[in-house]
């Protein structure tokens, strides 16, 4: 093409502004875009993450523990068996103070296979509890398992003999013979009612959530120890020749110091957050 240089006009040539590359990527662009229609309402394009789960914690005890267990579901069922309408008199007894004046009535719990039976269950059951607890109290006895267990057990079985001798002495003192037994005959029957009621609860504790049964079961045992109390309460109060000096005495002494002392223990240690 042959330009006139005295021709005023002036032609400017340019390149196509579509280059090669650029049409390829508007080609690419165009196969890959979707139609508006087809888009889905679900955000299928986010990357799926690592499920960061805690791991359960898994308890290791020794054989014995299961076995212990295992033992006092076999000594309340022969209970039940051959003992049924007894231990329903006990279970009533709880809540209803003629039913347990019946049931001392009728025989000596002390003497009688039912309550030697569910006594050792609630040896068993309490001694496990606290066994099984000792990891939230942040406490080792420097002992081994099977004498830290022996050694609780022993405990309360020591503190059960004190709490009989103390009241005893108080009956020869104030000549309160029958309404001492009384009193004793009733803390007996709460004791057996707590070791039938604690012993599932120790086995979710051995075998389940720790934390979460050990609270479960704290309450339980708040409440049977409530009961306890007012039950002990009334009685003393009925008795005229014991005072009522005598009876806060005891109450603080027996009843209320080992609860001062558990809850220093556990503040202690801060372990209940």
């Amino acid at each position: 093409m042959q330009f006139n240089q005295n021709d005023t006009s002036t032609f400017i040539y340019q390149a196509d502004s579509t280059a090669m590359d650029s049409v390829l990527i508007n080609d690419i662009d165009s196969m890959t875009s979707v139609p508006q229609a087809y888009i889905s309402i679900f955000e299928t394009e986010k990357v799926a993450k690592d499920l960061s789960e805690k791991p359960l914690s898994s308890q290791h005890h020794p054989f014995w523990v299961p076995s212990i267990l295992v033992l006092g579901f076999i000594l309340i069922a022969w209970g039940r068996l051959f003992f049924r309408r007894r231990l329903e008199m006990i279970f009533r007894g709880i809540f209803a103070r003629n039913i347990a004046n019946q049931v001392i009535r009728e025989g000596n719990l002390f003497n009688e296979r039912i309550g030697l039976i569910l006594f050792l269950v609630y040896l068993l059951s309490m001694a496990m509890f606290i066994y099984l607890a000792l990891p939230l109290f942040n406490v080792n006895f420097g002992l081994s398992p099977g004498m830290t267990y022996l050694s609780i057990f022993g405990f309360f079985l020591s503190l059960w003999i004190f709490k009989v001798f103390f009241i005893r002495l108080l009956s020869v003192l104030f000549n309160t013979d029958d309404h001492s037994r009384n009193l004793l005959a009733n803390m007996y029957l709460y004791n057996l009612f707590a070791g039938i009621v604690l012993l599932p609860a120790t086995i979710c504790i051995a075998f389940a959530e720790l934390e979460l049964f050990f609270y479960i079961s704290l309450v339980i045992i708040a409440f049977i120890y409530t009961l306890r109390l007012i039950r002990e309460a009334i009685i003393g109060i009925t008795i005229i020749k014991f005072s009522v000096f005598h009876l806060i005495l005891y109450l603080c002494t027996l009843e209320i110091l080992p609860l001062i002392v558990l809850a220093k223990i556990l503040t202690r240690n801060m372990i209940l957050l």
